[in-house]
């Protein structure tokens, strides 16, 4: 605030002496108005007038006296004022309280906003508009909704990167699962600050040294004897899986990216090729597979069907009933697994070692699986 001296108007009869009031236009929540051609502060000018140069002297000298005691606006530091001020430095001590009103503001904004739920809706409505494929778009879904369990109730702005830090380290143990979760919470975030609902991404820089390293997963192989168990128990047990389990383990398609929607027509015989369509390939490209082990053409004419998927119905629990009988050395062993219920089988101890020893990755890595097809 700022008061002029005395001045005197001729004009008036009565009361000639004008002082000028001028101080800042703040709104009610105590934000600075400011000019939008300028970006000046607003000022607002008032006049008082006074019968003599004295009294308008005193007058400004008690204007400014007061002002310099109690503050500006509407505030009037009074008996209540100071009460309350009391009672809130005994809470916060040592914190300044306007950043204690702008944490508040910042959690409890006048206006409606959407909260993180909301946002996440409309972040994963977009990239399936944009064709993320079903892979990815899984993916997004399933690791935010992980973060939206922890911060559901937040608006974006409130999020930040210490908070992250420590919401990914406490996701998971996994380093490489961390990742992943930093991952999509980056490209989620990184999407407001593209539709300027936030400034700044606080999922930017996060790296290895405050999440952890992912360390690369030892490369393991099938041997030649676990290969010939594995297709000899899928003949036996469950032949409507080797077609699927050929073009893995002999095409070296990809597992849970590509072969969900690999179709049997993507198959051709005639020119002894194996095609992987753009719209299924993990690399976003057509793959065409054309240099394939005589063998994979002699295991198709017997088990390739002509059409629909190669995936059949309940994969995911065959699949681990086929691993388990694989495992076993003995025919009449595997043949007494084979005969219990496939929600039995795997509850037994046996299943559980058999599907943790498991090679990761292991029908795409298996160079044996050449040399088994070479050999059929």
């Amino acid at each position: 605030m700022t008061v002029s001296d005395p001045s005197k108007d001729k004009r008036r009869k009565t009361s000639p002496w004008c002082l000028v009031i001028r101080h800042t236009l703040t709104r009610p929540d105590g934000t600075v108005v400011l000019n939008e051609k300028t970006g000046l502060p607003v000022l607002d000018r008032r006049r008082r007038f006074f019968g003599t140069k004295d009294l308008a002297n005193a007058a400004k000298k008690k204007m400014e006296t007061e002002h310099a005691v109690t503050g500006d606006g509407d505030f009037l530091w009074n008996r209540d004022a100071a009460l309350e001020y009391t009672r809130a430095k005994a809470i916060v001590r040592n914190v300044p309280l306007d950043l204690l009103a702008k944490f508040y503001r910042l959690h409890h904004p006048l206006e409606e906003k959407p909260k993180l739920p909301e946002l996440v809706t409309r972040f994963l409505e977009d990239r399936e508009n944009k064709g993320a494929s079903t892979r990815y778009y899984s993916d997004l879904k399933s690791r935010l909704g992980t973060f939206l369990k922890k911060f559901s109730d937040r608006y974006p702005e409130t999020i930040t990167r210490q908070g992250l830090i420590d919401y990914l380290n406490g996701a998971a143990a996994n380093t490489r699962t961390r990742k992943n979760h930093k991952t999509a919470v980056s490209t989620f975030f990184a999407w407001l600050c593209e539709e300027q609902i936030i400034l700044a991404n606080p999922a930017s820089n996060i790296g290895a040294g405050k999440i952890g390293k992912v360390e690369a997963n030892d490369i393991a192989f099938l041997s030649l004897a676990e290969v010939e168990r594995y297709l000899r128990a899928a003949e036996r047990y469950d032949p409507k899986l080797v077609a699927h389990e050929i073009v893995q383990l002999i095409a070296g398609v990809r597992a849970d990216d590509e072969m969900r929607q690999f179709r049997a027509d993507y198959v051709f015989p005639k020119t002894k090729e194996v095609v992987i369509p753009k719209v299924i390939s993990k690399t976003g490209q057509r793959e065409v597979i054309n240099t394939l082990e005589p063998s994979f053409w002699s295991w198709w004419e017997v088990y390739g069907p002509r059409v629909g998927f190669l995936r059949p119905a309940n994969y995911g629990p065959r699949w681990a009933r086929l691993r388990l009988l694989a495992r076993e050395t003995s025919q009449a062993t595997a043949d007494a697994l084979a005969a219990l219920p496939i929600k039995t089988l795997l509850k037994r101890p046996e299943a559980t070692v058999a599907l943790e020893e498991w090679p990761w990755n292991a029908r795409r890595r298996t160079f044996c699986t050449f040399h088994r097809a070479g050999s059929r």
